[in-house]
């Protein structure tokens, strides 16, 4: 995964110029929103399993017919291998 200092001096290279003002602000602005970020991505992990549990039975629900007999959700088996599935 590239860095946005990476990113910038990557784009300014291509360019054949140094990184502007504008470019080295947008940098610092992503640097700063760093710890937002980081804290939203805890939170995320923290309720991953609520998010994932809830992100499955809103598909059985939205689409009943995953329930029946051969399809996706048709035994308990496979319903926990549909929510392993959302997690990853």
């Amino acid at each position: 995964m590239k860095s946005v200092v990476t990113t910038v001096v990557t784009a300014a290279d291509a360019a054949g110029r140094f990184p502007s003002q504008n470019d080295l602000e947008a940098v610092q602005g992503n640097i700063q929103r760093a710890t937002a970020r980081l804290e939203a991505a805890e939170k995320l992990a923290v309720g991953m399993d609520k998010v994932v549990r809830e992100a499955g039975d809103a598909c059985f629900k939205k689409y009943p017919y995953l329930k029946q007999q051969g399809e996706a959700g048709s035994n308990q088996t496979k319903v926990d291998k549909c929510y392993r599935d959302l997690g990853h």
